[in-house]
């Protein structure tokens, strides 16, 4: 590999050279991190409460702020926690934390959020 070449550590921006292993700033291991344009949770399935389904939406979210996937699909179900996080998500929308949203496809047990333009 050429030293000269730079690369940028995905959780912290650090700039490193492309032989680095970790990143001396936030000590993560470069080989690992990757940069996919979806990232999917399940906020549903684990007999997770309404709320606890929107922390973890909120959480998943704020996080992309790091992470800067363009897209996440979030998987929600077909009852409550559907409806409650599509509402959260309508306020997200408005206030411009998150682009857009829809259902995934046929799949109305999913929601892809998008992030980003």
């Amino acid at each position: 590999m050429d030293r000269e070449k730079k690369i940028l550590c995905q959780f912290c921006g650090m700039l490193l050279f492309n032989t680095s292993e970790t990143c001396p700033k936030c000590d993560s291991v470069i080989e690992n991190q990757f940069q996919p344009t979806t990232l999917t949770i399940d906020v549903a399935h684990n007999k997770e409460t309404v709320e606890q389904a929107l922390v973890k939406l909120h959480r998943v979210v704020k996080k992309n702020k790091v992470m800067k996937y363009r897209q996440i699909r979030v998987i929600v179900g077909s009852k409550i926690i559907r409806s409650e996080v599509i509402k959260e998500l309508e306020i997200l929308k408005r206030e411009k934390t998150i682009f857009d949203f829809k259902t995934d496809g046929k799949n109305s047990g999913a929601l892809l959020v998008r992030m980003e333009r």
